[in-house]
């Protein structure tokens, strides 16, 4: 039976106090970076407000109705999510909504729609879940759940309350990482290239994306020491996950920027950093620039658009080679991305 995680408290507390009272918002959009348990909080809501006897703020896990939720079969929930991780949510995904809310529920009286991500549907879709939140039916409660609220629909937006779910404080993801077994210096590694966000960087730790993050940070310090080519650089990456790799790049690339303010690093960052200083690299401005073409080639991706991604790597390479030589040495490599 899921439960809160531990930085999810406030929001849990003021949500169930809510509900026990009958105030609780019909329509909630639970919002934040990916990696921070928000359909999990979801879930175990839905589980409390369907849960026949809940115990200490949260659903018992031991009435029939949890053990119906937690087989998948409880007929008053209904998950609603893409057919296929990073696909689309469909139009006629949405539109079974209607039907579910609709009908009596079987067991208690309210009946829970977990919706995600939200920003993965199109504008019928979109349209399709608006006639729901426009006129919801008596007991039913939509958690819509997402990491880009900018992308939804004003009138989506319009008719939730949304929750927006902060980043942990370090000393919170470190001692809930070190539950797992996460110890540092791995946990800091892994939640800086997270962004923070705990549940990500405790997928980052799994063994075989170890070990394609050492032989990425491998590749960026040769190439920032002259060494290698990025062509070969590029071609040897052929099989590593390129979101997560652009994501990676960009934590080290804030890796160097905390390092230049004079903030300490750890992990794969270091020797990076290290290298920055002793070369008299490019500075600020630079980084920043570089920073943003990842962040360019991260949204390109995302987007679908399907760019080359051989060229894409190469010229990202080719301007990372550039930061590591001084003011005067940088080289204008035109690129893709501009």
């Amino acid at each position: 039976m899921p439960t809160p995680l531990p930085w999810h408290q406030q929001h849990w507390s003021r949500l169930t106090a809510q509900f026990l009272a009958a105030r609780c918002p019909h329509s909630l959009l639970l919002a934040g970076q990916q990696g921070l348990g928000k359909v999990r909080f979801a879930r175990a809501f839905a589980a409390f407000a369907l849960c026949s006897r809940p115990e200490a703020g949260v659903a018992c896990g031991e009435c029939r109705d949890c053990e119906l939720l937690s087989a998948g079969t409880h007929p008053d929930f209904m998950m609603v999510e893409p057919e296929e991780e990073g696909k689309a949510l469909k139009v006629d995904q949405v539109r079974a909504l209607g039907e579910f809310v609709s009908h009596t529920a079987s067991r208690g009286g309210r009946r829970v729609v977990v919706l995600g991500p939200a920003d993965a549907m199109n504008i019928n879709a979109a349209n399709a879940l608006l006639k729901n939140l426009e006129e919801p039916a008596a007991g039913v409660y939509f958690l819509l759940v997402t990491d880009k609220l900018g992308s939804l629909l004003p009138t989506i937006r319009s008719r939730c309350q949304v929750l927006t779910f902060p980043v942990p404080s370090t000393e919170s993801a470190t001692r809930w990482l070190a539950e797992f077994g996460i110890e540092e210096p791995e946990a800091g590694d892994c939640l800086a290239l997270a962004g923070g966000a705990p549940l990500l960087a405790q997928a980052l730790n799994e063994p075989d994306r170890r070990e394609a993050r050492a032989l990425f940070a491998r590749d960026l310090l040769a190439l920032a020491r002259g060494e290698g080519l990025p062509s070969k650089i590029a071609e040897g990456w052929k099989d590593l996950d390129l979101a997560e790799l652009l994501r990676n790049w960009q934590g080290v690339v804030h890796g160097l920027a905390k390092a230049g303010a004079e903030q300490e690093v750890s992990g794969m960052v270091q020797p990076i950093a290290r290298q920055w200083r002793e070369c008299g690299g490019a500075g600020d401005v630079h980084l920043y620039e570089f920073d943003t073409a990842l962040a360019e080639a991260a949204r390109q991706q995302a987007s679908g658009a399907n760019p080359n991604r051989q060229l894409l790597l190469e010229d990202l390479l080719l301007r990372w080679r550039a930061l590591f030589k001084p003011v005067s040495g940088m080289l204008d490599t035109g690129g893709l991305l501009r």
